[in-house]
């Protein structure tokens, strides 16, 4: 198979994984090769995500890694082939950033999110107005084309938490200041957060608030995102947004140091009841 110059973030995950499964093995490139009966420089490919990888390659492959389970082969297998149906943002493809049209992908893929968003509330969850001021940038006036791009392509990702078959799982940490930020006015912001409250109630969505009092806190005052795949359920990534990309982490390092992160802030914000009646206090607080 030609190689890809632009590999997908799930391709290079199925890749990375591929490769620490054979390592714990203690087994090398040319194991793989062999049994594979192609070169090294092919198993190099497919590991990096640089080249897909057939089906009948990945369970030769899980058979050498003496992947036996059922349930874990079909999640391997499906993890690795290719949609057959048209995905929505296909059309858009050269209208968005190669690292853009990733995230979509991957929000189409995982299965659970964790995430922390300090000042401002995280796209999966915003209004369309609020979305609308955060895209302008508080400029004046309508958005330009290529900013209604973005704004159509933002409401169509959040359809994964509501959609019937396994919507995504989302545990967002907001940062007070993304709450009192006063986002395309008062009417917008008040809409905004009784939004967030609406969301909270799905059972596939936990929602906490750090607030001002907590002081400083592991990690400062950086968003992220860990994101979770289908089982087999040890394959993460980290996504780090800043104004003009995205930087995917996938070394199990990362991986870890972003959760032990999430973990203490988690434990840090308000609970699940505490952080509504923050929020409901902040809406009584807001004046149009």
């Amino acid at each position: 198979m030609p190689e890809d110059p632009k590999p997908t973030v799930r391709r290079r995950v199925l890749g990375t994984n591929l490769r620490r499964l054979r390592e714990s093995h203690g087994l090398l490139l040319d194991h793989a090769a062999e049994v594979l009966s192609c070169n090294i420089s092919k198993v190099s490919r497919i590991e990096s995500g640089r080249s897909p990888i057939r089906p009948l390659d990945l369970k030769t492959l899980l058979d050498l890694y003496e992947v036996t389970d059922p349930g874990a082969r079909e999640g391997w297998l499906s993890l690795a082939r290719e949609s057959k149906k048209q995905r929505w943002w296909r059309v858009l493809e050269d209208r968005l950033p190669q690292d853009f049209v990733d995230l979509i992908g991957l929000e189409e893929d995982i299965s659970y999110c964790r995430g922390f968003q300090p000042g401002v509330i995280d796209a999966l969850f915003q209004t369309k107005e609020y979305a609308e001021a955060v895209i302008g940038g508080g400029s004046p006036g309508p958005l330009g084309p290529d900013e209604t791009t973005k704004l159509d392509v933002r409401l169509e990702r959040q359809k994964a938490l509501t959609r019937e078959e396994n919507p995504i799982g989302v545990w967002m940490i907001l940062g007070e200041g993304a709450l009192r930020q006063q986002v395309g006015g008062p009417a917008v912001m008040r809409a905004q957060l009784r939004h967030l409250i609406e969301l909270a109630k799905l059972p596939s969505v936990t929602l906490q608030v750090l607030p001002f009092s907590v002081g400083a806190y592991r990690g400062g005052p950086f968003p992220f995102k860990v994101y979770r795949f289908p089982e087999p359920s040890d394959m993460q990534v980290v996504l780090l947004e800043n104004h003009v990309s995205h930087t995917y982490l996938e070394d199990p390092s990362d991986i870890g140091f972003y959760g032990d992160v999430f973990d203490h802030l988690r434990a840090t914000a308000c609970g699940e009841l505490e952080s509504q009646r923050l929020i409901e206090g902040i809406i009584k607080e807001t004046k149009a």
